[in-house]
């Protein structure tokens, strides 16, 4: 008896474990949570957007807006998105 009571004192501090050391969201490149990556492309088919969610005719220096010629410097594509659409539309469009 004393067993069973152990080993469901041990089943019960791991689970609290887990749940006390998950993460809210598992995160990706820029601190953006895989969720918001999903929305945020859904959004782009949605409103038939390019792949950095500017309109499809949109022509870039370079060839992309992810690398500033000038600086060197390349961000990532979400961080490219978020930075151009601060009010997060993609929340919106669900």
């Amino acid at each position: 008896m004393k067993a069973v009571i152990i080993l469901g004192v041990i089943i019960l501090i791991l689970i609290i474990g887990f749940v006390i050391l998950k993460p809210e969201k598992e995160q990706v490149s820029g601190g953006i949570s895989l969720e918001e990556k999903e929305m945020i492309d859904a959004w782009i088919i949605e409103n038939d957007l390019n792949q950095y969610g500017d309109p499809k005719d949109t022509v870039y220096m370079g060839g992309t807006p992810l690398f500033d010629e000038k600086t060197g410097q390349s961000i990532d594509k979400y961080e490219y998105i978020l930075k151009n659409h601060p009010d997060g539309p993609w929340f919106s469009s669900n």
